[in-house]
């Protein structure tokens, strides 16, 4: 399930993830949150200035042009998640055929 979500902390992104149904699209972000790897995508790398915010965006709001994470989010997860966190991420997005 496709989802478009809006990362806030002094700008706006908008992304999507392809996660499964009952993904939990917080204890995703969460986990990726403070990765070095995340702010090389989203982040002013104000984080300990501003509070960082994310929601799923509604299907109407949503442009269709936005990038998809997906394997770039998986792929942060393995170089720099363990435990519970990789858990947590691997078990939410979902794996595109290569």
């Amino acid at each position: 399930m496709k989802k478009t979500v809006m990362y806030t902390e002094t700008r706006t992104w908008f992304f999507d993830l392809d996660m499964y149904e009952d993904a939990d699209l917080d204890k995703v972000m969460r986990a990726l949150k403070d990765t070095n790897g995340l702010y090389f995508y989203l982040d002013d790398c104000t984080s300990d200035e501003y509070e960082s915010s994310w929601q799923e965006m509604p299907k109407e709001w949503c442009s269709g042009n936005d990038p998809d994470y997906t394997e770039d989010f998986r792929s942060i997860a393995k170089k720099e998640l363990k435990g519970e966190s990789l858990k947590i991420v691997l078990s939410s997005l979902k794996e595109h055929a290569q």
